[in-house]
């Protein structure tokens, strides 16, 4: 729901930051989300926003919701869009639209969720201490690689071959944010690691197909803006193929996947949503810590298993967070 703000003209008081622009222009803030307008996640996710703001001293706050979908060109362009509306501040959720609107202003404050290693991508100078327009949380760390093979291991020990879904908004300089410790503990556990890179929704059910025909093989779906729009196919082709796989993002353990680990984006945005409101009051983004997600959990659909003939160890139930039944 966008609310009407009642904070025009309102001074940002960050020294050094040009307002004489935004401060003729009605106070706002700009989101962007890599959901189409209107799918129920974005919007939970833009509530929780909303609902953040509202929490943190922000009641009558404007927001306006820019929806991208998978698209990067249209990140882009509404990226473009929305830098020229000028907002107070602009929030970013995950790694393609934090990319699409950081290359465009280095005045305008940028608050992200979900941009993996920000140090490494170049978008701030340290956790501590960021240095320029760009803060914000992570929501996933390289070591789950590793976590995620070990967990898929131990719900099905037959496990001999296990694909890692890459893509674009996972990779840093052609390489795989999770590949490192995904390839250290596959080996160390016998499983032959593959990591397939992959940006098209065609290109899914032939990986999926092929895993099936083995009859050995699983699957890792890392985060990002590929697999929040595919997910649901993925979702639906492992499940009817019998393919066990574990996805980063929790949702799609509750819509059919076998398992789940990874954070609660919702809780995360909310925290994000807390900087912004600091931000508002005058802070500098620059001197605002990037901030890692406080919890992971472990989500276990064991109706999934149940019609994949997996039978899962009271051992990891007992270390699941969640058990959909």
């Amino acid at each position: 729901m966008r609310r009407r703000t009642v904070l025009a003209g309102l001074p940002l008081a960050l020294a050094g930051w040009p307002r004489a622009a935004r401060a003729q222009a009605q106070a706002h803030v700009g989101a962007l989300w890599p959901f189409a307008e209107g799918d129920p996640e974005g919007r939970v996710l833009a509530e929780a926003f909303h609902a953040g703001l509202r929490d943190h001293g922000q009641p009558d706050q404007r927001v306006d919701d820019r929806w991208t979908g998978a698209d990067r060109e249209r990140a882009r362009l509404l990226a473009t869009e929305l830098v020229a509306a000028q907002p107070q501040v602009i929030f970013a959720y995950l790694s393609a639209q934090l990319t699409a609107v950081a290359s465009l202003t280095k005045q305008i404050p940028i608050v992200f969720v979900g941009a993996s290693n920000p140090v490494r991508f170049g978008y701030v100078e340290s956790l501590q201490r960021p240095g320029g327009n760009i803060t914000g949380f992570t929501l996933y760390e390289a070591p789950l690689g590793g976590k995620w093979v070990a967990a898929l291991k131990e719900a099905v020990p037959s496990l001999r071959r296990v694909t890692l879904l890459s893509n674009l908004s996972t990779e840093i300089r052609g390489e795989n944010l999770y590949a490192e410790p995904f390839r250290t503990t596959a080996t160390a556990l016998g499983i032959e690691p593959v990591v397939v890179k992959i940006d098209e929704a065609a290109a899914i059910e032939p990986i999926v197909a092929d895993l099936a025909r083995q009859g050995d093989g699983g699957l890792i779906v890392a985060p990002g803006t590929f697999s929040e729009a595919n997910g649901d196919q993925i979702v639906a082709l492992t499940t009817s193929l019998r393919v066990p796989a574990v996805f980063a993002i929790r949702r799609f353990a509750y819509r059919g996947g076998l398992m789940s680990y990874g954070p609660d984006p919702v809780e995360t945005v909310h925290r994000a949503a807390a900087y912004v409101g600091r931000i508002l009051r005058g802070e500098n983004p620059a001197t605002l810590p990037v901030q890692a997600p406080t919890k992971f959990d472990f989500i276990v659909n064991l109706k999934a298993a149940r019609s994949m003939g997996v039978t899962i160890s009271s051992a990891l139930l007992a270390q699941a967070d969640e058990i959909v039944e």
